[in-house]
């Protein structure tokens, strides 16, 4: 049947793959994740030039549109069975660590849709994994919303060849370990954390609409748990004591985070010198109190562990 709408997941699938040049595509042979949604965004940036009015034309409408710099904005949701995107987001992989470094390497995307006649191949090259939050909470797998800026994107008819998804299962929520520092159970009853990780790019475009290069900014790392009140043990660590310390909150040398598999895998998410910067207790009628704390993180090294 003609004319039918395409379903994502059906119809399409995304790939990836690591770039050995900024905007030299790369073979796209990996998924994220069990991929949920992408979505691309494109802005010509368009100047709406006006002058005074013409024998033809008036002053009040547009005259010529100039195109600006090109941007490609591209989200990925996934649940987390594979951490190899962590090398493009956080920069370095030694062994099953990953961990900061100062220039992250560009991935190539390719957005793949199956047409009944004519396919859609879409290649986005020279992309940076801008930003990234992984989610967990009670009762869920661990997700990961990534936020991606792409140089350049080219579109053709031959479909980028698929390939299996990670046979494993993604990391869950399920027996997860919250340390403040590491070694010390925080002693609240967790029911979910949010990690993002934000690289803050730039992208350089010189006399060119598309981007020419990148150059990443301040790395930040945040964290945000989110509690049932049992001890005043979070309270104290963000007044750094029973009250308000002279100086600064409880500077936490460590924060740890662990995370399993159905089968005993784990991922460690451990981030070093950890204060919390924002601190909120909710008191309902009839309802269990909560605290919720955002946490500031120096460095982090995330590890995999395969049973």
């Amino acid at each position: 049947m003609a004319n039918v709408p395409k379903t994502a997941g059906i119809s399409s699938y995304v790939l990836w793959g690591k770039e050995t040049n900024f905007k030299t595509a790369a073979t796209t042979d990996s998924h994220f994740g069990l991929d949920t949604n992408f979505s691309a965004n494109l802005s010509n940036n368009l100047n709406a030039r006006r002058g005074m009015k013409g024998s033809a034309t008036s002053g009040r409408d547009v005259q010529k549109f100039i195109a600006g710099k090109s941007v490609y904005n591209i989200t990925m949701e996934f649940d987390l069975n594979d951490p190899s995107f962590l090398e493009h987001l956080l920069g370095d992989k030694t062994g099953s660590a990953y961990s900061g470094a100062d220039i992250p390497s560009s991935l190539t995307i390719a957005n793949c849709i199956d047409n009944d006649t004519t396919d859609r191949d879409e290649i986005y090259t020279g992309v940076v994994l801008d930003s990234a939050t992984i989610r967990g909470a009670e009762g869920e797998p661990i997700t990961v919303n990534l936020s991606a800026i792409a140089a350049t994107m080219d579109k053709d008819t031959t479909l980028t060849s698929n390939v299996a998804i990670n046979s494993n299962s993604p990391f869950t929520f399920t027996e997860a370990t919250f340390e403040l520092p590491n070694g010390t159970a925080i002693n609240n009853i967790v029911e979910s954390f949010e990690l993002t990780v934000n690289n803050n790019y730039t992208m350089l475009y010189g006399s060119n609409r598309e981007a020419q290069n990148y150059v990443p900014g301040a790395r930040e790392y945040s964290l945000k748990l989110s509690t049932k009140y049992v001890d005043d043990g979070l309270l104290e660590k963000a007044l750094g004591g029973s009250t308000i310390a002279a100086d600064e909150p409880t500077q936490n040398a460590t924060v740890e985070i662990l995370l399993t598999r159905p089968n005993n895998d784990t991922l460690t998410i451990l981030g070093t010198v950890a204060p919390i910067d924002n601190y909120s207790l909710s008191a309902q009628l009839n309802n269990p109190i909560g605290e919720d704390i955002d946490i500031r993180i120096q460095t982090m090294t995330i590890t995999e562990s395969l049973a």
